[in-house]
């Protein structure tokens, strides 16, 4: 009976090769491999370089790897999602796990703030404005009323690759039906931002939730233990999440802000966006360990 995970990677860009050196550093897997179908890629060449479990077979190469693979990693873009997924469809049985890091519709989604008994063998994790919004919609929408819910999400330009750039509409559509199915929450508005400056900024989400109920000082105290409950429990899975109550604005509009840092492992620290979707993709293959699904 293994005691350890053995995952692939598919995509060589910043997502995939950070969640790598986070698998490797969660001591969770006894494999790790990384695919792409380009080995002259910048990103296959640090691989290369840093003696990475490197192939440039694709998906390919994972399927015909797979009997050894309890947990695929698609890091890739929508387009090529929707291919990796008709391919591996088949394969992912009882203990086969396919994690979609791009904001496709493919799989259940996945909000590890949310208890769930049985995991799902394909899981979506949405977006970095879902994942680190939709724990605080949540507490939220316990005190109040919500008539409105309005998201900002800004980023440092450096921190959008190319498939980021691609899928915006998706990002934004990917989010929203998060917000709707998990938190049953309709009138929503999603807003992206690339933020050019120099030096790059760390990224940062306002939210606004526009309310019924008058704000009065028991139920700012309220806000104020939901932001508490939310960061603690965010906290432990990637440590520079950081939520705090900004305003209310004209009286029955709430305002929340949360900036991210990142923990620095590939990615620089400004990529909180980037870095909450690849702890998050880790935190996954621990529930898969602490379960033993693999054996």
């Amino acid at each position: 009976m293994r005691e350890k995970l053995n995952c692939a990677i598919i995509g060589t860009g910043k997502i995939g090769i950070d969640v790598y050196i986070k698998c490797k550093k969660s001591r969770l897997f006894e494999n790790i491999y990384i695919y792409n179908k380009n080995s002259k890629s910048e990103g296959a060449k640090y691989c290369k370089n840093k003696k990475f479990n490197y192939s440039s077979l694709g998906i390919d190469g994972i399927i015909k790897d797979i009997k050894k693979i309890d947990i695929v990693y698609d890091a890739s873009n929508v387009h090529s999602n929707k291919i990796h997924y008709k391919k591996l469809r088949k394969h992912l049985t009882k203990n086969k796990f396919m994690i979609n890091f791009t904001p496709s519709n493919y799989g259940d989604y996945y909000i590890p703030y949310f208890k769930i008994n049985k995991l799902p063998n394909t899981v979506n994790l949405v977006t970095c404005g879902g994942q680190s919004s939709i724990p605080m919609i949540s507490e939220i929408k316990k005190i109040f009323n919500i008539n409105y819910f309005e998201l900002v999400s800004a980023i440092s330009s450096k921190s959008a690759g190319f498939g980021t750039r691609q899928n915006v509409d998706e990002y934004i559509n990917n989010t929203k039906r998060a917000i709707l199915k998990t938190c049953k929450l309709k009138n929503t508005k999603i807003i992206f931002n690339l933020n050019p400056s120099e030096p790059p900024v760390t990224m940062t989400n306002s939210m606004f939730f526009k309310i019924n109920d008058k704000i009065n000082s028991r139920n700012k105290k309220k806000i104020f233990k939901a932001i508490l409950i939310v960061n603690i429990f965010m906290q432990k899975i990637i440590p520079g999440y950081h939520a705090r109550f900004v305003d209310i604005i004209d009286k029955n509009i709430i305002k929340i802000t949360i900036s991210i840092t990142g923990q620095g492992d590939y990615l620089p620290k400004y990529s909180g966006n980037l870095d909450i979707i690849t702890s998050i993709g880790v935190n996954y293959a621990k529930k898969i360990s602490e379960k033993k699904y693999f054996n």
